[in-house]
């Protein structure tokens, strides 16, 4: 055993004993010159000391506070993790509930209308041409299909089905100058003819060869009318925006905002039949 670990309880005592000592020493002896010879030695002594017991404090110090902020910036990293983790399952998860609602409103149409021969479709693509209003589906079924087919969703008519290739179908929708379909107003039974106006910034269509006679105000809803066998009856096309006399006079025309968001739909059905 070394000097030091056999009598190191005793050093300590005895500097205990002498740091006031040297202190007091220190105070008594300094002058307005400077410190006396006691003062300087316990000033040199104090010193010493200090530089001793402070040197592993800061590195003790320094060493804690790098494992505090490494710490720190681990936790930091795991807890955006976390958050990015949790910001991607929300997102994921108000995906599947609008799905699931947008198929909820499907089945409920479908059961509302069970005359109705029904093969459903997804939208892939539309057309960014501003006049022409058109969308792409993917569609998988045994069941042949043809042009002017009618396209529907749970909110009302989206269009015509224009050209089927393998499992892709091209549809026009009501917006398009193309498309044109038998109508009546819900409240009057009016009779006219929707046609799209081909808007750059909307998807709405007007109200042909109504009447002067007919009454038509804003806010009717305007449905199919089963003429020419392409869509089935009361098949809600839109609701009247504006209503204005045609310039010959024999006839008034309204603007219809359709029932069907076209950029937003997802899910659609082709009608195949009618039983």
């Amino acid at each position: 055993m070394s000097l030091w670990q056999r009598y190191r309880r005793r050093f300590a005592g005895l500097l205990v004993i002498l740091v006031p000592l040297l202190m007091m020493s220190s105070k008594a002896g300094a002058g307005v010159g400077g410190a006396g010879f006691p003062g300087g030695v316990g000033l040199g002594l104090m010193g010493s000391l200090q530089t001793i017991l402070y040197t592993p404090i800061a590195a003790t110090s320094g060493l804690f506070s790098g494992w505090f902020a490494g710490d720190a910036a681990v936790e930091a990293t795991e807890l955006n993790a976390e958050i990015s983790r949790l910001r991607e399952e929300k997102s994921r998860l108000i995906g599947v509930l609008q799905e699931n609602e947008r198929l909820r409103k499907m089945v409920g149409f479908k059961a509302r209308r069970p005359e109705l021969e029904l093969i459903p479709g997804r939208v892939i693509a539309r057309d960014t041409t501003p006049y022409f209003r058109v969308v792409t589906l993917h569609v998988t079924t045994d069941v042949p299909l043809a042009p002017r087919m009618a396209v529907i969703s749970a909110e009302g008519v989206v269009g015509q089905v224009n050209r089927v290739f393998a499992d892709y179908v091209e549809v026009i929708l009501v917006s398009d100058p193309r498309h044109r379909v038998d109508a009546i107003t819900q409240r009057t039974r009016a009779q006219a003819v929707v046609e799209g106006l081909g808007h750059e910034k909307d998807y709405r269509a007007k109200l042909s060869y109504l009447s002067e006679k007919d009454e038509v105000r804003e806010g009717d809803v305007v449905v199919t009318s089963g003429m020419g066998g392409v869509f089935p009856p009361e098949l809600v096309l839109g609701t009247v925006a504006s209503v204005e006399r045609s310039q010959r006079g024999l006839f008034q025309e309204a603007t219809i905002a359709p029932s069907v968001d076209a950029s937003r739909l997802d899910e659609v059905f082709i009608v195949v039949g009618a039983k």
